[in-house]
């Protein structure tokens, strides 16, 4: 009987070690796809199951000119993956009841439009309205340094961008604007109040601002490919001072694993706080992604997903956790042009055991592509448009750029690059394309295209 227990066991362990073994040949696929030339700007990848980590990997270089590889100990800017950190630190705020999230922001800011009428949950879950279109930028704004006042007077001179609570639209105006909550309130800048509340106690001595002027250990040198010729380019500067609260933070990879676990784990906020940055934002919800309190409300292979991604000059990255599972993904890349967030999706579903597949792209015949060219209905108000131009086939909605498109062999039409989302052509018994059926992150449900 010994003996039987044993070999189940053994069987449990083999079984086991091999689920691990296609972990990391995926995700390293995975890496070499996304990053197919080591000597240019790579990534970092992390993911973990709990508190063990399942893969830990980078590729690419941290700095090109001086040939110095990327490793997975390194500081990257983290871009709107901030706004996490701002929307714990007002609820961390509201716990100890120095505000509330119904405070109206005429309570701290009564020269910001609409001011009367916003609240700090509203700036949280991104209902307020607070426009981020400046008035008459000035020349070089992106480079200097901007202090908290001069945020919010130059803020303050813009017109709302909808009455508060009747739309969702992406500010981050709005998060700089926490930002100067948490000073007003705390009587210190806002990332060192972030510190001495949260980051300090966690012992996460990797996440900080990102001072320009400060020497970072292990701090990456960005790029970007957003050119013409997407050629690699020294990213342009922008001071960490302009994004402020709503992007000026800079991590590792292991630290952002150690934050999200704490976070999740009710060892940062408290558990009520927690399912409130995780509960969609009601009535209004992003017409794309739903959204909660600095967070993102994904789903992926039929799982739910939490987080956020960051995008700024020569970085992109990724956070995500996977709750029901106690998954944590977490992607950094010292490219602007990356897609972080499809990389976390992808690297979500191998942790799930799910992979989504690599679409191989076949050359359709030129009959082929004129069976798909044409309009297709996505609401009352937009259009999907397939057309043709050199031989390839495009997809545009409505007000928006030309996107390229690949066919593969089974007939599915997935974007370019690497995208996850694509289009199921639907024909009728004669053969004709008739709809689209749109799979949004390569997930069901699918959503149906009538042909116009």
């Amino acid at each position: 009987m010994r003996f039987r227990y044993g070999l189940i066991a053994f069987a449990l362990m083999a079984s086991a070690t091999a689920a691990a073994s296609d972990l990391t040949d995926r995700a390293r696929t995975a890496m070499q796809h996304a990053v197919p030339a080591a000597d240019g700007p790579g990534l970092v990848v992390l993911i973990a199951k709990g508190d063990t980590v399942l893969f830990r990997e980078a590729r690419g270089q941290a700095q090109i000119e001086l040939g110095v590889p990327l490793a997975t100990d390194q500081v990257f800017r983290i871009a709107s993956i901030t706004k996490i950190f701002t929307a714990a630190t007002v609820l961390k705020l509201a716990e100890q009841r120095r505000l509330s999230l119904d405070d109206k922001l005429a309570k701290y800011f009564p020269e910001i439009a609409s001011a009367d009428r916003i609240t700090l949950r509203q700036l949280l879950n991104h209902t307020a309205g607070v426009s981020d279109t400046a008035k008459n930028p000035q020349p070089g704004f992106m480079r200097r340094d901007i202090d908290t006042a001069t945020h919010v007077a130059e803020i303050a001179k813009r017109d709302p961008a909808f009455e508060p609570g009747t739309r969702w639209a992406y500010s981050n105006a709005g998060y700089i604007l926490l930002g100067a909550v948490i000073e007003k309130v705390t009587g210190q800048p806002w990332h060192e109040a972030m510190r001495q509340l949260l980051l300090e106690p966690a012992g996460l001595a990797h996440i900080r601002y990102g001072d320009g002027a400060a020497l970072i250990p292990g701090r990456v040198a960005g790029y970007s490919t957003d050119n013409p010729a997407h050629r690699v380019e020294n990213a342009s500067f922008i001071s960490s001072s302009v994004p402020a609260a709503a992007g000026g933070l800079v991590a590792t990879a292991d630290d952002l694993l150690r934050w999200m676990r704490a976070l999740a784990g009710g060892h940062m906020i408290s558990a009520k706080s927690f399912r409130a940055m995780t509960t969609p934002a009601q009535p209004i919800e992003s017409p794309a992604h739903r959204y909660g309190l600095g967070m993102y409300l994904w789903r992926v292979r039929n799982s739910d997903m939490v987080g956020h991604t960051g995008q700024i000059n020569g970085f992109a990255s990724a956070l995500a956790y996977l709750p029901k599972e106690d998954v944590t993904v977490v992607v950094l890349a010292n490219d602007d042009e990356f897609d972080a967030r499809t990389m976390a999706r992808r690297f979500a579903a191998i942790a799930l055991g799910k992979p989504y597949t690599d679409p191989v792209d076949v050359t359709p015949s030129a009959e082929t592509l004129q069976a798909l060219a044409g309009q297709y209905r996505i609401d009352d108000k937009t259009t999907e448009t397939l057309s043709i131009k050199d031989g390839r086939l495009y997809a545009q909605r409505t007000q928006r750029n030309l996107v390229p498109l690949q066919m593969t062999a089974d007939g599915k039409l997935y974007f370019v690059p690497d995208e996850l989302s694509y289009f199921a052509p639907v024909r009728d018994k004669s053969g004709k394309v008739v709809r689209l059926d749109y799979f949004e992150g390569g997930d069901e449900p699918a959503q149906g295209m009538p042909r116009l």
